[in-house]
């Protein structure tokens, strides 16, 4: 009897040893505070909002603007307007990679109508000139990688800001669509900022990090084993501190939606699942029959969610 009862006590040993080691691969690479400096800027700089054009849609205001970045050159961006008066509520969406401010634009006509103020802006990567910035290549200089999600989060901040100079805008009444990489730096945004009120996350990955140790995708292979140990370990440690599941538990009192694809290769459902469960409340997770795309049953889903989280009319 005492060896079986050692058995079970190993054997139970041994499950908590992969339970823990399973969260060891999603741990905190700080202190959530300590993270959240990396996201600080100066709130009370200009923004320098210049419109370089403006097409009426659909009964919105289609406004072609750039802002201020407080940390390279300018945000190109669009801004949807409802062309009636009113007091609105207000939308910012963040596309996938690759992809622009192009991606949402008709859901942001379509939001115009139901009474939001929509911001759509182009991540680093998707801009022109000066202000655009590339990930390296050759994933050797992970710093700079790791700075263009930060980038990317303070310039939603920054479009926080900007969305709440406006008179017709709700400061109470804001939300934020992301997907895909636009879903990566919202969730981490989420953790950052505060006067967002609801957050819809679509096929959204809990990191980045363990995606790249993992992945059996040949690119990825190939480019894993062009680097040394050293230099994996470098680039893996330095970007777990822009991974999503570092903040994604320190969103509340902000609502979450979960969007996520039954056939995504990643994340996988069992992913997803997992990544999900492990954010704070209040949240909603819905799976749907689709890929990393998704579908129309999800983009209905989040259209119904966002009204009634930030007070706007119903979508047709």
């Amino acid at each position: 009897m005492c060896r079986r009862n050692n058995v079970k006590i190993f054997i139970s040993f041994l499950i908590l040893v992969v339970i823990a080691s399973s969260k060891i691969a999603f741990s905190q690479a700080k202190p959530i505070d300590e993270l959240r400096k990396m996201f600080n800027y100066p709130q009370n700089a200009p923004l320098e909002v210049k419109e370089n054009g403006v097409e009426e849609k659909n009964g919105a205001s289609i406004h072609d603007i750039s802002y201020a970045s407080p940390k390279a050159a300018r945000v190109t961006a669009y801004l949807v307007v409802p062309s009636r008066k009113g007091k609105f509520g207000g939308i910012i969406f963040m596309h996938q990679r690759p992809g622009s401010r192009k991606t949402f634009l008709d859901e942001a006509l379509e939001f115009a109508k139901a009474g939001a103020v929509s911001l759509l802006i182009d991540a680093p990567f998707s801009r022109t000139g000066e202000s655009k910035r590339d990930f390296d290549p050759t994933v050797t200089k992970p710093q700079y990688d790791r700075d263009i999600y930060i980038q990317t989060v303070i310039d939603l901040r920054r479009g926080v800001d900007l969305l709440l100079s406006r008179s017709d805008v709700d400061p109470k009444r804001i939300g934020f669509v992301g997907y895909s990489y636009g879903a990566h730096t919202g969730a981490v945004l989420a953790g950052v900022e505060k006067r967002i009120k609801a957050y819809v996350i679509m096929s959204g990955a809990p990191g980045l990090t363990e995606f790249l140790r993992t992945s059996t995708l040949p690119v990825i292979v190939k480019t894993r084993d062009s680097l040394t140990k050293e230099q994996q370990e470098n680039y893996f440690n330095t970007l777990a501190t822009v991974d999503p599941i570092n903040y994604i538990g320190h969103v509340a009192p902000a609502s979450l939606f979960f969007q996520f694809g039954k056939t995504d290769g990643y994340p996988t459902e069992e992913k997803a699942r997992s990544y999900s469960e492990q954010a704070s409340k209040p949240k909603l997770i819905q799976f749907y029959d689709a890929g990393h795309a998704l579908n129309d049953e999800a983009r209905r889903d989040r259209a119904v969610w966002l009204s009634e989280q930030i007070g706007i009319g119903k979508l047709n």
